[in-house]
This record gives C-alpha cells, structure tokens and sequence, in this order.
C-alpha cells in the first residue's frame, strides 16, 4: 500500500539544515562500527588498546544513541503524525534492537582480556552492525519511500 505523501517542511529544529535526530544518529553509527573494526583488530593482535577502545566506543554510541532515538520519536511524531505511529515502527523497533545488542556487547566487553572480545563481543559487534544496517535502510524506507530518494505519491 504506497503511503502518502508529505509536503516538504524544513523542521524548525535543524541545524543548517539537518535535523538534530540526523546529527546525533550519525554519532552511533561511526562508533559501533569502530568498535567491530576495533573487535576485529583485538582478534587479530591480542593488544589490549584495542578493547578498550571498544569498550569506550560502544558506551559513546550507546549513549548518543539513546538521545538519537529519542529526538527522532520526536521529530518523526511531529513531522509524519499517525503515519509514524502506522508504518515507522520497524525502524523504530529496529532502533531499540540495536541499542539493546550494543548494552549487552558493551557488558560482554566488560570481562578482562580474550573472553570480553571472543567469541561474543565480536559476535555481538557484527550483529549490532548488521541490525543497524537494517534499521538504517527500514528508517529511509519510511522517511522517502521504498526506494530511497523517491517520495511516494498518492
């Protein structure tokens, strides 16, 4: 069923043009996928920088993240209305699947040595990189239509 189509407003709560939702929700993004950059590199090398970066990596994502989330559920109520409510909970439950994987690999990251990184922190690492990928896609999905950049018309 093609949704129906919403007038472009600027929100009034953008900077230069993006909204804050946007800006925050990049943060999460570059750090969880450093952080299994940063799993893979403590795989490879055994040097414990590597998981502490992971460990401080998840816990800013983890954070901005949280505050990503809750600005966009602002914004995509304001913005899209009972839309929102009908057809924006798959990136939002997807949103809530990726901060949950990413608390439990930062408490599996809490171990000392190889155990906080294999084979779990690793795991979990790619998995919340992978359901974030998903929920990326779901969100433009839902914000520009099926394809992205292509706004449905009814």
């Amino acid at each position: 069923m093609p949704l129906p189509h919403v007038p472009y407003a600027p929100s009034k709560a953008a900077i230069a043009g993006h909204t804050i939702h946007r800006l925050l929700a990049s943060f999460p993004v570059a750090c969880f996928t450093l952080a299994l950059a940063t799993d893979i590199a403590y795989w490879r090398t055994s040097n414990l920088m590597w998981l502490e970066f992971s460990a401080w990596l998840l816990l800013a994502g983890i954070t901005v993240g949280v505050a990503a989330a809750l600005f966009g559920a602002i914004y995509f109520l304001v913005r899209f209305g009972i839309r929102a409510v009908r057809f924006g909970w798959p990136a939002a439950l997807g949103t809530l699947v990726v901060l949950i994987l990413a608390f439990f690999n930062n408490l599996a990251h809490a171990v000392d040595g190889w155990t906080a990184v294999m084979p779990w922190g690793l795991t979990l690492s790619a998995l919340t990189v992978l359901a974030m990928l998903v929920t990326l896609w779901l969100g433009a999905s839902f914000a520009y239509g099926p394809a992205l950049g292509v706004r449905n018309h009814v």
